[in-house]
């Protein structure tokens, strides 16, 4: 067993590369301790990823906390938790997310001073949503909304029902929590979101996003695919943003 203090010593190696796979990271470890075994090695991955000295970008993917990386978490507003544990009182079983507007205000210069909430709802439930929130928060909530209806009855702290996209990457607190991988697909496929911050934002929400924060590109790309939006996403990093993926590709 690998005393703590060799940790650094078996991650240096592996600090310079943009990822490594499950396999780098055992044989790494394989030259202080030859005999490790692969529980062993699990539960010595699963503690580096908590202690957050390694972040997961992708399917069999890491790298190396370089000092300024940090996994995405945000403190939702008293709107937005009242809008989620209504949903789940009255609807336990439902699969929904909850995004709202403010959440954007870490990456942009230009600070959004109203909120909304947007809730995506499963498929074919929305309306038992709408119907429920309609009766606590009477005139200020919406559903599936154009972007014409939605400046028409625009309102501060409006709730916007969507339709949940499948497979979209549910939150790791919350499962009703937007994780940023689907926060940063969203602002270049959403309508509604676009409608809100300027295009100017854009290259600056992921080039801070990917700065700041681990991003896992695997999830990431694979939503953005099932918004029919990869290869835009993957031009637009490439050509308007100083973004390096990590993946390569």
């Amino acid at each position: 067993m690998l005393r703590k203090g060799f940790t650094l010593q078996y991650l240096q190696p592996l600090s310079n590369l943009s990822s490594f796979t499950r396999n780098d990271l055992f044989q790494a470890i394989k030259q202080y301790s030859a005999d490790i075994s692969e529980s062993t090695f699990k539960a010595m991955l699963q503690n580096l990823l908590i202690d957050g000295q390694v972040f997961r970008v992708g399917r069999n993917a890491y790298c190396v906390a370089d000092g300024h990386m940090q996994s995405y978490s945000y403190e939702y507003s008293e709107s937005a938790h009242s809008v989620a544990d209504s949903i789940k009182e009255n609807h336990p079983y439902l699969d929904f997310i909850v995004f709202e507007l403010v959440q954007l205000n870490e990456f942009l210069n230009h600070q959004l001073a109203h909120n909304i909430v947007f809730v995506s709802v499963e498929s074919d439930l929305g309306d038992f949503v709408f119907d429920m929130l309609k009766e606590q928060y009477p005139g200020k909530v919406l559903i599936y909304p154009t972007p014409e209806i939605f400046h028409q009855y625009w309102y501060d702290d409006m709730i916007v029902i969507e339709k949940l996209v499948s497979e979209a990457p549910r939150g790791k607190q919350e499962l009703w929590h937007t994780r940023l991988e689907k926060l940063l697909v969203d602002v270049l496929t959403d309508d509604l979101i676009q409608e809100s911050v300027s295009e100017a934002e854009w290259p600056k929400i992921y080039e801070d996003a990917f700065q700041k924060y681990a991003i896992d590109e695997s999830c990431f790309f694979r939503y953005a695919k099932r918004r029919g939006a990869e290869i835009k996403i993957r031009k637009f990093i490439k050509e308007k943003t100083t973004v390096r993926l990590r993946l390569g590709k």
